[in-house]
């Protein structure tokens, strides 16, 4: 296979990129990375051990309106860094910044490109910069690949986005890959009790998009249905619905702030017997795998991010975004069977192991 060139503008800011290309890396793919970056504080953040990577400056803040400013400054600082006659795919890691880059390169080299749809394509850009939805459909139709990282996002945009053989044409090229999770989190083990009360975890930004409030309506609404288990609330994280969270809080639920750091986040886990995180806006949600290989079971929100990984029951449910009363009677189900519930997130958590998923993108590669 000949060399593969990621365009990633959204290294610095996540450290999903770093250990996908790390993976990749290891299976013997011969990569670089080009970063198109807006801030110089940015430089040098999270970058992938013993993958060359390029960061410049080709962003700017007028940008957000005239996103071909991107591909035009991008362009050029790419062709100066990276030899293109070695490069035999290029993968665009975002949709608008990444895939405009992509398409104008692959249009002035010849190398082909795939594309990956992210919550910022899916939910933000293409909803209220609409100017910009026919270049997008523009960029899909001229990609080997088009990736998703859930069925629940892949559905979404031939249903909404594209119309009769166009929607065809692209739904060909589709592919699910999801995000992988370091297999330093893969030390859980399955748990054979529930709690008294069920702990129900919510770990997230505390903002309208994660719905945290809806959380804690759900647990106290599951009490109210019910009087066999009893449900308390365990919640981190912090963001602007904080004081409203804390208020409405009740004598068993808890609020630790906020969290960081994967051993302290796995001694989160250990206090919550499920999970519940209602966003209503979620490419993927890490939050769930990590509570999987936790043996927590999860409950998702319907039609987004993780939605469509595993059927539903398998290890928790779908919810209803800003229905209490069906959470509420989800998270009542989800505390029945427990015990062989929770063994089946510790035994599905494994298969997202960054390796397993460095080896879908592998083949995929191949065949682009």
């Amino acid at each position: 296979m000949m060399k593969l060139l990621h365009i990633c503008c959204n290294l610095a800011g996540s450290t999903v990129f770093p250990q996908l290309f790390e993976a990749l890396d290891a299976k013997g793919l011969e990569q670089e990375v080009f970063v198109p970056e807006k801030y110089a504080s940015n430089v040098g953040k999270n970058q992938p051990k013993g993958v060359s990577t390029h960061t410049a400056l080709t962003v700017r803040r007028s940008d957000a309106i005239f996103f071909f400013r991107k591909a035009q400054r991008s362009v050029p600082e790419i062709m100066r860094r990276v030899d293109m006659q070695t490069v035999g795919l290029i993968h665009a890691h975002t949709l608008f910044t990444d895939g405009w880059i992509a398409q104008a390169l692959s249009e002035k080299t010849g190398v082909p490109y795939m594309v990956t749809l992210r919550y910022s394509d899916i939910e933000a850009i293409w909803t209220y910069m609409p100017h910009l939805r026919g270049k997008a459909r523009e960029i899909l139709r001229g990609a080997k690949r088009v990736v998703f990282l859930s069925p629940a996002a892949r559905d979404k945009v031939l249903a909404q986005w594209l119309r009769g053989d166009e929607r065809e044409q692209i739904a060909k090229k589709c592919a699910v890959i999801p995000n992988g999770i370091d297999p330093a989190w893969l030390d859980g083990g399955a748990r054979e009790r529930i709690g008294d009360p069920v702990r129900v975890g919510f770990a997230g930004i505390l903002n309208d998009r994660k719905r945290p409030l809806d959380a804690l309506e759900a647990v106290h609404e599951a009490n109210r249905q019910q009087t066999a288990v009893r449900f308390a609330l365990r919640a981190c994280g912090d963001g602007p619905l904080r004081e409203k969270l804390t208020a409405a809080l009740l004598q068993d639920d808890e609020y630790l702030g906020k969290i960081s750091g994967m051993d302290a986040m796995k001694a989160f886990y250990a206090g919550c017997d499920l999970l519940l995180l209602p966003s209503t806006a979620e490419t993927f949600g890490m939050v769930y795998l990590e509570a999987m290989s936790q043996g927590v079971p999860v409950l998702y929100t319907k039609g987004q991010g993780f939605d469509g990984q595993f059927e539903g029951g398998e290890v928790g449910f779908a919810v209803k975004a800003g229905d209490a009363q069906d959470m509420a009677r989800r998270l009542i189900e989800c505390a029945a069977g427990y015990g062989e519930r929770s063994a089946r997130c510790i035994a599905h958590a494994k298969e997202y192991a960054w390796p397993t998923v460095a080896e879908k993108w592998m083949n995929l590669y191949r065949e682009a």
